[in-house]
């Protein structure tokens, strides 16, 4: 496992962003919605302690983003969430009970019930 304060303290780790993967689904919902560049990062918050956070991104990007290219969308995660969130996978699923966007973080020691917040 890849400890993210010593990730911290580097400058710009050596990471291959391939660790971080959207499927396929998940990334045509985003395209669908009208979204090219769309940020995925962490919150403080939540009832375990940190929040996904997928949105379409409002800001420039800098030299320490991670940018995350499939197909034409592309996904930026800011440094200090991209150590937080090295592994996670983002799928989208469609049901009508439990539908929206899923995250199976590696890294999460413990994460929510519904899977939208969790902690390392």
């Amino acid at each position: 496992m890849i400890d993210a304060r010593e990730l911290l303290e580097q400058e710009i780790p050596d990471i291959d962003l391939e660790d971080i993967i959207i499927s396929d689904k998940a990334r045509d919902r985003l395209l669908g919605l009208g979204y090219t560049n769309v940020e995925f990062s962490t919150k403080g918050g939540g009832c375990s302690g940190m929040e996904y956070v997928l949105r379409p991104i409002e800001r420039d990007i800098n030299e320490r983003d991670k940018v995350i290219k499939s197909g034409d969308l592309n996904l930026i995660v800011p440094f200090s969430s991209f150590v937080y969130l090295i592994g996670t996978q983002i799928d989208f699923s469609d049901d009508l009970l439990n539908g929206g966007f899923k995250f199976t973080n590696p890294q999460a020691e413990r994460s929510c019930g519904c899977g939208t917040s969790f902690s390392v």
